[in-house]
């Protein structure tokens, strides 16, 4: 097939938009109110490193390792576990966002903490349930001066999904 051709290209450009804007999609609406347990956390450890096991297993059986040292091969499965992580990470969010749990609310004191290259702005607060800060991205109410902020979730085996944050004074 030649390369030059429409039907080869089109369906290429189409295709790498609709990834791109996929994950922008994923990433806002499931990544940042998705929160992970320890169990969550283990899961995703756990399916990065098996999932990097798999190509791992076929390049010994095809012999492509043959005459490497085992500094070489500890090289590339690394690299198949950094290449994996993001679809562990993938999987592992989307199914703490899809499964069922119980739904709860609390308030607590936050503070507000502004946008970094790698965050989003907003409340960092004490999330009970899993023992550790969260950050809540853009809650609803006036982040500079209220001092409460009131958090309805839904919480499963994998970690917390937040719902809805408010502040209040």
């Amino acid at each position: 097939m030649k390369k030059a051709r429409f039907s080869f290209w089109i369906p290429l450009i189409a295709g790498g938009i609709a990834l791109i804007s996929g994950f922008v999609v994923w990433s806002v609406n499931i990544y940042r109110v998705t929160y992970l347990s320890i169990r969550g956390e283990q899961y995703l450890a756990c399916g990065a490193l098996l999932l990097a096991l798999v190509p791992m297993v076929y390049f010994i059986r095809k012999g492509r390792l043959k005459g490497k040292r085992l500094a070489d091969a500890v090289k590339i499965y690394l690299g198949f576990f950094i290449c994996s992580l993001p679809v562990a990470m993938f999987v592992v969010f989307t199914t703490a966002w899809l499964l069922e749990g119980d739904y709860s609310a609390w308030s607590n004191p936050y503070r507000y903490e502004s946008s970094t290259r790698h965050s989003c702005s907003g409340a960092e607060v004490y999330e009970p349930e899993l023992k550790k800060e969260i950050r809540i991205c853009n809650p609803q109410g006036n982040v500079y001066s209220d001092t409460i902020l009131y958090v309805e979730k839904r919480s499963n085996a994998l970690g917390i999904v937040v719902l809805w944050a408010i502040t209040r004074a």
